[in-house]
Parts: structure tokens; sequence; C-alpha cells
């Protein structure tokens, strides 16, 4: 709404109608303005002469008081009424000051200014009984032909304010139909100059009297402001302790999962806001189907044990705790000596509340509980209190489902911790069993014949050939069974990993230094592709070792006569995500059958024949995947498109400190 007059004017309209109309008003204020019609009592705005209105208001108020009246020279009328009779404070002791025609037509514009922004002033000229002015309004202004009829009325009437008779007034021109401007000749009778000064020197004493009184009048209007204004602050810093304690709640909700610590966040947070020095929470048991007690305060101290025992069956609806719950409405007893409550409650009998309020906990469109609070004096529970309980009531059961979710998951977490820890142990025994299984049989078969071997040897020691062959066969046995009690111990001894800055490509260099004399018995040509811009990598330099070598041993097991191996490294980066080290390792063998891919790293799972250089129970890649897990990485296997396998590590290049799983 815009400011363009001020509400002294609509104060007079009101005034004027009330005491032609019987005391009643209310027919000026029915949808006045959207602004207006919101406030608690739009009388009151209208009729204080610091608030101001738009023209749109003001001839609204014109209009009505006209068909209220059915006069349509209200409006003259009303400006006459305010001269007259209507007490306009500052605006009639300006003008009594001036005290004549004359001065008060010269500062026109200025007296006009201090009360209304819809029109110009002009004085086109004054004699010594008669004088022109124009009006020139504002044509972006809602203003009317009624606005200009009381203009009128109080111009003939003002001189009467020091003690002139009323002046003539004329429109010669009218801008409501369709002048520029509108136009008053203006004329006044002269009094003899004796009695001009008279007149002057008694006007100039009641103006002092007046003035006096307008200042103690304005004592008491700004005491009366100062007032309010104090209560404005006080209910002010309520609401911003209000919203700080909303932002603290949400900060609770998604920060505080414990339930017992968040309860007593929350009591907390309504005792500082909302002066609650009492209050309990009961939550919904859906399976035993009764409220019960979860948390409280009280001023005295403790919660007795009775209290924290008590339980409402849902269904007893003359409970007002569990008549909430039914509902999902809040309800408020004032006076509890004179309500229907059973005085002999447990809750009741203990704190002896004057009054009581129960708020619904709702979430999802489903109540989960109450919080009920009391007041220990016969003011009752504040209206305050009772608006803010409201406020906060969404947000409490939020806090206190999302708690109540989270304790679940962990015991929920806790169960399936306990459930994998014995499918781990009955997996480790069943593996444990099997290996056993395999190891016995792997382990029998040399150890045969071996076996067989001493005991034809006593008959065939004198045949060189036999013992020849013997002695072959017992050294490759013997290094099978060591090859097979080797992977058996790295798979037992499994070591903390040691993670530190280590030349990954100088450790990949010796790796295949180390399978060197195998490639070049089958003149496999071995190239690697190292990043340049890979630099010390963290990681278990053992560990690695032990990975680089099996899969490098696999290739060259696998790559025919002629072969080529290929080793390369890459320094994989995306934006927001952590630097990871790519390794490949690929071959040109005939690559793994799709219905073993996806079992090659299961424990003494293998699909090679036996080799002089790897001789074992198929626990290799298992142990290979199993340290590159260690590293926080992983290992991947994929058949290329034209002929032989690549195996992909990757593993994070982050401290020990900042370990990273990818």
């Amino acid at each position: 709404m815009e400011k363009e007059t001020s509400c002294i004017n609509s104060k007079v309209i009101l005034d004027y109608i009330k005491e032609h109309n019987n005391g009643d008003c209310s027919d000026l204020l029915k949808d006045l303005d959207p602004e207006i019609d919101a406030l608690p009592d739009p009388e009151s705005f209208l009729r204080e002469p610091n608030n101001w209105i738009s023209c749109t208001v003001i001839s609204k108020l014109y209009k009505r008081a006209k068909s209220i009246l059915d006069d349509e020279l209200a409006p003259y009328k009303i400006g006459q009424y305010a001269v007259e009779k209507t007490d306009l404070g500052v605006r009639s002791l300006i003008l009594k000051i001036f005290g004549s025609h004359i001065r008060v037509l010269k500062n026109v514009q200025r007296i006009n200014a201090k009360w209304n922004r819809n029109k110009e002033l002009e004085l086109v000229n004054i004699r010594r009984n008669d004088a022109v002015i124009r009006l020139h309004w504002d044509p972006n202004m809602d203003v009317s032909k009624d606005i200009c009829l009381n203009n009128q009325g109080f111009c003939t009437f003002v001189p009467t304010t020091w003690g002139a008779d009323p002046l003539t007034l004329k429109e010669e021109k009218c801008y409501f139909e369709g002048a520029p401007y509108c136009e008053y000749h203006l004329k006044w009778t002269i009094k003899d100059r004796f009695r001009g000064i008279f007149s002057r020197f008694f006007t100039s004493k009641s103006v002092l009297m007046e003035t006096l009184a307008e200042i103690e009048k304005d004592k008491e209007i700004i005491e009366q402001k100062y007032e309010e204004v104090n209560l404005l602050n006080v209910e002010l810093n309520q609401k911003i302790k209000q919203i700080v304690a909303i932002q603290e709640t949400g900060k609770a909700i998604l920060s505080v999962l414990d339930l017992e610590q968040l309860l007593t966040v929350i009591m907390n947070l309504l005792s500082t806001v909302c002066q609650i020095n009492r209050a309990i929470i009961m939550l919904v048991n859906e399976e035993e189907g009764y409220l019960e007690y979860i948390h409280g305060v009280d001023f005295k101290g403790e919660i007795p044990e009775e209290m924290k025992k008590y339980k409402v069956p849902l269904n007893r609806v003359s409970n007002i705790l569990a008549r909430v719950t039914a509902t999902g409405r809040p309800e408020y007893v004032p006076d509890v000596e004179s309500s229907s409550l059973r005085k002999e409650n447990i809750m009741l009998a203990y704190s002896k509340p004057t009054s009581v309020y129960v708020v619904p906990l709702i979430t999802r469109s489903k109540v989960i509980g109450i919080i009920a609070t009391d007041a220990v004096n016969r003011k009752g529970v504040p209206k305050e209190t009772r608006e803010t309980l409201e406020v906060f009531a969404p947000q409490i059961a939020i806090a206190i489902e999302n708690a109540r979710l989270y304790s679940r998951l962990q015991e929920q977490m806790e169960e399936l911790k306990q459930s994998q820890a014995l499918l781990s142990r009955s997996e480790k025994f069943s593996f444990l069993g099997n290996l056993a299984a395999r190891l016995a049989h792997e382990i029998k078969n040399p150890m045969t014949a071996i076996g067989t071997f001493i005991q034809l040897l006593p008959q065939k020691y004198d045949d060189e050939e036999f013992r020849k062959d013997f002695h072959k066969i017992a050294m490759e046995e013997t290094s099978r069974v060591n090859s097979l009690v080797t992977e058996l111990l790295d798979l037992v001894n499994t070591k903390e990993s040691h993670m530190e800055l280590n030349d990954l490509h100088g450790l990949i260099d010796k790796m295949t230094l180390l399978v060197s004399p195998q490639t070049k018995a089958k003149k496999i040509d071995v190239k690697c592709q190292f990043d340049p811009d890979i630099g010390q990598v963290w990681m278990d330099s053992g560990k690695m070792k032990q990975v680089i070598l099996n899969l490098l041993s696999n290739a060259v097991d696998f790559s025919p006569e002629g072969g080529k191996i290929e080793l390369v490294t890459k320094n994989c980066t995306e934006k927001g995500k952590p630097e990871v080290i790519h390794i490949e390792i690929k071959d040109n063998g005939p690559g793994i059958p799709l219905s073993h891919i996806d079992n090659i790293f299961d424990p003494y799972f293998t699909t090679k024949h036996k080799s002089d250089m790897h001789k074992g129970a198929g626990l290799g890649l298992f142990i290979a995947y199993q340290n590159i897990q260690d590293h926080g990485g992983t290992i991947e296997v994929k058949n290329r498109a034209d002929k032989g396998a690549v195996f992909t590590l990757k593993l994070p290049n982050t401290p020990p400190d900042h370990g990273h799983v990818i």
C-alpha cells in the first residue's frame, strides 16, 4: 500500500461517521485494503496520525461516508468538521501560529506537504482580502472529486482557528471535470486594525497555552509509544530465540542420533525458549498398544519412578494423553481443578498443575507420541509457549523417529555383524576343510610315488637308469610338495601391511628380471610402458612383489613360444576423487574360458597344468587378490579382443592415515 495521505484525514472521517451514525463505523472498514484488512485492529491503525495510507483507501472512505449518511456533501462537511470539532493536534497549532489569511496562504504548500503527497499547491496571486490557489493533482495517484470537496470544506473554515470568519471559496476550474488543475478563488473580510492587533495578542496567548497542552499530550503519546516499542522488542527477542531454537533443533535432527542425548537437547531448547519447567515425552508402543514414558524434566529434580513406569492404553480415550494421540490434535485445559480430568492420575497427583497442554508428535501423517507440559501458577500455559510447542512438535517428532530408526539400524548392524562372524567362521572351517582335503590329495600323490621308488630301491639299486629316474622324480615331487607348503604358509601367515612410499616402476623392473630366465627360454618379448607422471607410490613392497611376480609367472606360463607380455602403468585422476594408479599385465595366450573367469580368484582353483615354474594348489591368484585388497585396491581380469588376457590392478595412491577403498 502506497503512503500518499496521512491517517489524520481518515481519523476525521471515522469521528464524523461515529457522531452521525450512532457510534457505528463498521461499514467503513470492510474490505478496504489487504494490508489493512490483515491487521488485528484496522480502526486503530486508521486513527494513528503517524500512519499513512493510499489515496485509493481515503477515496473509498469518502465514498462510503456519502453512502452511509446518504449525503453527497459529506466530504465537504467532514472538512468543516475537521476544523471546528476535531482535535487535529499539530496541524491546528500550525494554523493558529500563522494566524492570518496571508501568512497561511504564503505557506500553503509547506502545510499541505506535511499531511498530503497527492498534490502540489500553487499560490497564483494574493491581495489584501482575496487570493487564487491551484491544486495540481498527481495523475499517478487514485485521487477523486471527494478529496477535492473535502479540501474545499477545510479551506473555507480554516480562518476560524485564529478567530476569523469563514472565507468564501469558489472553484473556477476543476481537475475532475477535465481541467488541468483545480482553481480556488478565495475571499475574506478585513477586520479593523485595532481589533486585529487585540485579537492577535490573545490569539498568541491561547496558542501558547495550546502549545503546552499539545506538548503534554505528545509526551503521553511518546511514553505510550515507548511502552509499545519496548513490548515489541521483548516479543522480537522472543521470536529471535525461537528462530535460533528452530535452527538448533534442525542441527540436532541432523547430528544427534542417540535418542537419550537427543531428548535432553530438545528439553534444554524448550526450557530456554518457552520457559518450560516441567514436561514429559511419551511415545507409542505399537506392539503393546500403549503410550509409555520416554523422557521428562521436572523443576523439583528427578522424575519419580512411578511416573517413569506410567503407561496409558491407546484405547482409553477418556485420558487426555491417549485422546491427543488418537485425534492428532493438541488439547489445552486452562483450569485443571474445574475440569473433568481424573485428579487421582499419577501425573496430576504428583505435579498438581493448574493447567495442562498436550501436543501430538506427528511425522509422516502418523502420531508417534505426545509432549505434555503444565503451568505452575494460575496464569496457565502462555499462548506463546503453546504456539512455540506446536511449531517445534513436528521437528521433535522427526528427530525422535530418526533416532529410533538409527537405534534399530545399529541393532540390525550388530546382528548382521554377528551373523557375518558366524558365516565367516563357517566359511573358514569349510575352506580349511576343503584345503586340507586338497592338500592331502596333492601331497599323497608325490609321497606315494616317492614311497614306491623307495620300496623298489633295494631290489634295483644296481640299476643305474632306475636310480637316475628315481632321483629325478623324487626331486620333482619333493619340489611340488615344497611349493604346496610355501603357498599354504603365504596364505596362513598374513602379515599386517606396512605402507610406505616406494618406486613402483623399479619394483616391476626387478620382477621382470626375476622371470627373465623363463621368458628367454620361451623367447617371450616383455615390453614395459610406464607413465612418467607416476612417481613414488604408497604400497607394501613385499606384498606388491608377490602380486606382480604371481601375475607375471601366470603370463609366462600361458604365453606361447615367441609370445609377448606388456606391462602398462597409468595415473588416472577424476575431478573430486583421489588419485588412482592402474597397472595392466597383458599376455597373448589362449585367454581364460568364460566359464572360469568368475572363479579364478577363488582359493585352490586352477586351470593350469603343472609346470616347472609353478607347481601349487591354485592359491597364487587368491593370495594376490587378498594383497591388493590390503592396499584398498581392486584386481580385475578380462579377455582381450584379439587373444590373451589382461589383469588390471587399481591402487589408491593415498597415505596410510587417509586410507581409501576403490
